[in-house]
């Protein structure tokens, strides 16, 4: 009888683990230095989840999200090994609500980076590589779009450009993160 010692879970890993790779900033003097207090209609106990990716395709619970509004969203790889043990952030981007767009018809927008016709290499790679485990976590917000492009510009700080956002904003952060890349 073997033991579970004897079974290599890990052999063979057909995949190019290299490929897989992201790097990440970590800081926690940032995380501190985060804050909202000033960014009036933002009430961040208004998150929701959603699997962004479901049989191939972008998920149709996405018609939930709402349309009245502009808002952010954040694209996150679970890899649901262990319940709630957090995400890793890979993408953080913002909607305003105009005539033709909102926090829905946004996130939406990006199905196109799923096949063959995607313009945006970062986002291509995470929804062919981990559609899976994919979630969008967004923040429906009733605010000017100056409130909304000061909450991502935040967010992309606070987590020190996650790998799929081209551009840090904050210019002392943008300086910090350069020291990494």
């Amino acid at each position: 009888m073997s033991s579970i010692y004897d079974i290599d879970i890990y052999n063979p890993i057909e995949d190019d683990l290299e490929a897989f790779q992201n790097t990440y900033i970590m800081s926690p003097e940032l995380w501190r230095k985060f804050n909202i207090d000033d960014l009036a209609g933002v009430d961040f106990s208004k998150w929701k989840r959603i699997k962004l990716i479901e049989s191939g395709s972008f998920s149709d619970k996405l018609s939930t999200i709402p349309t009245k509004y502009g808002g952010i969203y954040i694209y996150c790889i679970e890899p649901e090994i262990v319940p709630n043990t957090g995400c890793y952030v890979m993408y953080v981007g913002m909607a305003t609500k105009t005539r033709s767009e909102n926090l829905r018809a946004r996130i939406k927008s990006y199905s196109k980076q799923m096949g063959n016709e995607y313009d945006r290499y970062r986002l291509h790679r995470l929804f062919e590589k981990w559609e899976d485990y994919v979630y969008v976590h967004y923040l429906s917000i009733d605010a000017s779009k100056e409130i909304i492009v000061a909450l991502e510009d935040r967010l992309i700080g606070a987590f020190g450009k996650p790998p799929c956002n081209a551009e840090v904003c904050v210019k002392s952060v943008k300086k910090a993160v350069k020291a990494f890349n």
